[in-house]
């Protein structure tokens, strides 16, 4: 057992703080804080039982000196340490704003790579390189629900089995679900899934989840475990590759943006439902006043974006042909019923 599970198994708050996160998360969380306690020589819930201002300046005293080597990692010690010290009862720790002062870190961030967001045709693109239902129901979610990929790998069966009758299916993502959620101190927040990514999850559980075990994952492997964020990336970045996209340039992130650009584009007239939907705190006091429990409300905003495929002209050309055809067709067949129905009636007219 590596040192960061069994710093995990000794400290069973810190087990509970951890759970449900990532893989990678846990691992990087345990080992910082690991790190920061046998440095100060506090356990865990030691350091975290001091008053705000004393633990403040345990957690500066170590990770000031890592600012000089590079600030990045002094800045995911602090994101770490403000995390564990929040999950006592939610109290934050005194570090500076961004308007700067003694106890704060100015981030150089690496110049962000090329990215480009999908449009929804190229979206379709992406979807129909799926190589399994599976895979299509997934891709679909993401792009039509707007959830960060770790929903994917916290979903249980039990959220949607109820739902799967409707033509709308609702997700309340809570912090168990997303926990980015948790450090932003957001409780939940709504969002949905309806037409193909609907239809494509319904065929999905019908031919996945025979038996109703609610606490089964939604998405699992062979194995009947839940699929990883990993996994997931590997399947996006391949059917990018296939639709003739650059890999290189598309995320499960990207997709989220495509999500937002739908959402950006709907004539939905309060910007508030548009940040609900995907799932951003609201600034200042319009977070008070919002009523998040209004699910009718979100769901009003959310069919008001179009996330239907776009059927090409040459399509539409081709269907309108069709259909004059079959009306000219339907107008014939009632005229020779006419000619028809008046050649009996004189055929039995009585002399």
């Amino acid at each position: 057992m590596k040192e960061w599970e069994q710093f995990i198994k000794e400290h069973e708050s810190v087990e509970a703080w951890l759970k449900n996160r990532p893989f990678n998360t846990r691992r990087a969380f345990a080992n910082r804080l690991r790190r920061f306690c046998e440095s100060v020589e506090l356990e865990p819930e030691e350091w975290r039982g001091l008053d705000r201002f004393k633990a403040r300046d345990y957690a500066w005293q170590y990770v000031e000196p890592l600012i000089r080597e590079h600030s990045t990692v002094a800045a995911g010690f602090l994101i770490t340490l403000k995390s564990w010290f929040r999950n006592l009862n939610g109290e934050q720790l005194p570090f500076d704003s961004t308007r700067g002062g003694k106890h704060w870190i100015h981030i150089h961030y690496k110049k962000p790579a090329y990215e480009h967001i999908p449009d929804k045709k190229e979206m379709f693109q992406i979807v129909d390189m799926a190589s399994s239902l599976r895979d299509k129901a997934i891709l679909l979610l993401l792009f039509q629900s707007g959830v960060r990929v770790n929903v994917l790998e916290h979903l249980k069966y039990g959220d949607v089995v109820d739902q799967l009758d409707k033509d709308t299916i609702t997700l309340k993502i809570t912090g168990d679900l997303d926990h980015k959620l948790r450090s932003r101190d957001i409780p939940f927040y709504i969002t949905f899934v309806n037409g193909e990514a609907a239809e494509t999850l319904k065929q999905y559980c019908r031919h996945k989840h025979k038996r109703v075990i609610k606490d089964r994952p939604l998405f699992y492997t062979s194995g009947k475990k839940a699929i990883t964020q990993k996994w997931i990336w590997e399947v996006v970045k391949m059917c990018v590759e296939r639709a003739g996209l650059d890999p290189k340039t598309i995320s499960t992130h990207t997709i989220r943006k495509a999500f937002r650009k739908v959402v950006r584009r709907a004539d939905i007239r309060d910007d508030d439902d548009k940040e609900q939907l995907m799932g951003h705190k609201l600034k200042q006091s319009r977070e008070a006043y919002y009523d998040k429990n209004d699910v009718s409300l979100i769901l009003k905003a959310y069919q008001r974006c179009n996330f239907t495929r776009e059927v090409p002209e040459s399509e539409m050309t081709k269907l309108k042909q069709q259909l004059d055809s079959e009306q000219a067709y339907r107008l014939s067949l009632e005229k020779r019923i006419e000619l028809l129905e008046e050649f009996i009636k004189k055929a039995v007219k009585p002399a």
